[in-house]
C-alpha cells in the first residue's frame, strides 16, 4: 500500500468504514489505522482531512476531545442514529 500520509484521503472510503464501524465513538487516528490501513503516524493534515470526511457524513456529530487508550486524547465523533 502506498504512504497514505502523502495521498489524498478517499472521503468514499471513510464514509464506508463509518457505515460499517460497530461502534458508537470514532476518531481520525482510528480510522486512520484501523478502516484506511495507515501505518506509522498520521501528520496533522492527514487527520484534518479524515476529520473533514467525517463532519460530511450524516449520522455522526462531534463530542470534542475523548481519550482512548490506544489513541490518547483525541477529538471525537459519536454516531448520532
Amino acid at each position: 500500500m502506498k504512504d497514505m500520509a502523502a495521498a489524498a484521503i478517499d472521503k468514499s472510503a471513510v464514509a464506508k468504514y463509518l457505515a460499517e464501524f460497530p461502534g458508537e465513538l470514532i476518531c481520525a487516528r482510528q480510522i486512520w489505522y484501523e478502516g484506511l490501513g495507515g501505518h506509522g503516524t498520521a501528520d496533522i493534515e492527514t487527520v484534518a482531512s479524515i476529520e473533514a470526511a467525517i463532519g460530511g457524513v450524516p449520522g455522526w456529530e462531534n463530542v470534542g476531545e475523548v481519550r482512548y487508550e490506544k489513541f490518547g486524547a483525541q477529538n471525537s465523533w459519536k454516531r448520532t442514529k
